[in-house]
């Protein structure tokens, strides 16, 4: 009878040490990726109904899931000119896989700028999402108009 309990025990602690995993060891990724946007420059005047030109470098230590490119309104409330009232403000969205699944990825993007826009301060970024779901994002700020007096 006792060697039956010494080999349960035996075969209890054989199966407790085979089921605990490499896994368990391994180190969550937390490492948000990086955006380094190139064009357009914070504070660039863009002209109504032009072509607003996007790009910018992705990387991640893993690898890049996905991205989102937004164009929205700025302003806080103040006019710089007289209120247009039949343009409409901006508004843009794209979003794209990252190929592969690579590490390193870079983002060119045309966007149209509506020839009837409503002028002013607009918000250019990018979120980016990594394969393990960190997550990343970047802005400037534009001036959509023809001649912007600060």
């Amino acid at each position: 009878m006792k060697k039956i309990a010494s080999l349960s025990f035996a075969l209890i602690g054989l199966l407790i040490i085979s089921s605990c995993s490499d896994d368990d060891n391994m180190v969550a990724d937390t490492t948000k990726p990086t955006i380094q946007i190139i064009t357009p420059t914070d504070d660039q005047e863009i002209e109504p109904g032009s072509v607003l030109n996007f790009k910018a470098d992705l990387k991640d230590n893993i690898g890049l899931a996905s991205y989102k490119i937004e164009v929205h309104s700025a302003e806080d409330g103040h006019q710089h000119k007289a209120k247009q009232s039949e343009a409409e403000e901006f508004h843009y969205d794209f979003s794209a896989e990252v190929p592969s699944k690579s590490p390193e990825f870079t983002v060119e993007k045309p966007i149209n700028v509506p020839e009837d826009v409503k002028e002013g301060h607009y918000h250019v970024g990018i979120t980016v999402l990594d394969v393990n779901g960190n997550q990343n994002q970047q802005f400037i700020e534009v001036f959509i108009g023809d001649e912007h007096e600060h």
